[in-house]
């Protein structure tokens, strides 16, 4: 594939069936009506995920709608068309499209996380005005930021900095408006983050996305080529270039490391969904069998029993860490290392189980619904290919370390990156 230099897109993506007249409702005020929200424009976006899948395609015309129906503001100033939902509500948001498609899921996650980034790491200035951008404008945010490579290399200018450098999986970058780059000083190892526009030419798309799951999330390579960005862009530095700490910069794990579990239970939680309809409506009793319907074999009712069972009590687990989290967040004044580090413990075990139990629902179910339901049309394999791929993004082994790290010795989990 060739890398090619992301640009915004021509024309107006093409409008949904059935799509209703966004402009002629009002925002929701509350959870309810937040989640209600998402579940519907989760419906329309898996209209469109199949063909996506298949053809690894960023999906353009799902991101317009998702602006259109106005989810990005979510965290957003009320007052600028925003939601100003908490992180338990941002969870529930992110669930109900991770019920239907991993890879839409997992964009729309990594902009809320993105968002956060705002107010653990912001002046309050850079608060202020990238909220209200963020949220008016309807922008999607992506990073170029992962923590496995190298950080882009800065030469300080005097009132901007030029990047260079490049990293691999960079989620939603194609598609997004504002791109988060983690970035240090070159001559240094001072990682911190710079706020640019996606467009900028010098930021180049690898192109080179071709996985066994989540393909439509455009996570491919990207190179930056000396791109240029104001100082005043430096998330967190005052006007005299230098870095204002506060409490919050201990959360942006806490974000990432909520997302994660819910993408995962969420995932298994869809295929569950759709094993269940496949059964009542396609599956048929084995030719040896003594019973007429397949929802009667005691097979298959003990092995959605089971699975049943395993799901509701990691989703029971994962709401528990949830609501800590972000009554946590709530109050960011009041965060310190060990509030910090016994929520990130939690997060480590949350994440063992959700992976667990995730990886046997996606790949039990296939063993109760039958030999057809492996076609591809009914779309039950996607959720195990979107799952098996994101679960892999560190490594469950290293968060049952820091689960028995800091139980048997009080050992903090790391608080300066995305892992922990």
């Amino acid at each position: 594939m060739t890398a090619t230099p992301h640009a915004p897109a021509k024309t107006e993506p093409t409008r949904f069936a059935d799509e209703p007249d966004w402009s002629a409702r009002s925002l929701p005020t509350d959870r309810a009506g937040w989640v209600a929200l998402a579940k519907e424009v989760a419906a329309l976006v898996g209209t469109t995920s199949h063909d996506r899948d298949v053809a690894a395609a960023d999906p353009v015309a799902e991101v317009a709608l998702i602006k259109r129906a106005g989810l990005l503001g979510l965290q957003g100033p009320v007052e600028h068309g925003g939601g100003n939902a908490d992180w338990a509500t941002v969870l529930d948001v992110v669930a109900e499209f991770a019920k239907v498609e991993g890879s839409i899921a997992n964009i729309l996650g990594w902009h809320y996380a993105y968002f956060w980034l705002f107010r653990s790491f912001g002046t309050p200035e850079q608060r202020v005005r990238w909220e209200r951008e963020v949220t008016e404008d309807r922008l999607l945010l992506a990073g170029i930021a992962n923590f496995r490579d190298d950080p882009i290399g800065a030469r300080n200018e005097g009132d901007h900095l030029v990047l260079n450098g490049g990293k691999q999986f960079n989620t939603g970058l194609p598609v997004s408006d504002r791109v988060v780059i983690g970035i240090a000083i070159e001559g240094t190892e001072d990682v911190f983050f710079v706020l640019a526009n996606s467009h900028d030419p010098g930021i180049i798309y690898g192109n080179d996305w071709d996985t066994l799951g989540q393909r439509s999330t455009g996570s491919g390579s990207a190179r930056v080529e000396e791109v240029s960005v104001p100082w005043a862009d430096a998330i967190g530095f005052d006007a005299d270039k230098q870095f204002v700490p506060q409490p919050a910069n201990l959360t942006p794990g806490l974000t990432s490391q909520t997302l994660m579990p819910t993408f995962y239970v969420s995932l298994a939680r869809g295929a569950l969904d759709r094993a269940v309809e496949y059964v009542q409506k396609h599956s048929r009793s084995w030719l040896h069998s003594e019973y007429e319907r397949a929802v009667d074999e005691p097979h298959v009712v003990d092995g959605f029993g089971e699975l049943q069972s395993h799901l509701l009590a990691a989703e029971a687990l994962l709401h528990d860490a949830s609501e800590k989290v972000s009554a946590a967040l709530d109050d960011l004044d009041s965060i310190t290392p060990e509030s910090r580090a016994e929520l990130a413990a939690l997060l480590s075990a949350v994440k063992t189980v959700a992976v667990e139990v995730g990886i046997e629902v996606t790949t039990k179910v296939f063993e109760l619904v039958g030999a057809r339901a492996t076609a591809r049309r009914y779309e039950i394999d996607r959720y195990f290919r979107d799952l098996r791929t994101q679960s892999l993004h560190d490594p469950v082994a290293y968060k049952r370390r820091q689960v028995g790290a800091y139980l048997l010795r009080g050992e903090h989990p790391l608080a300066v990156d995305w892992y922990s």
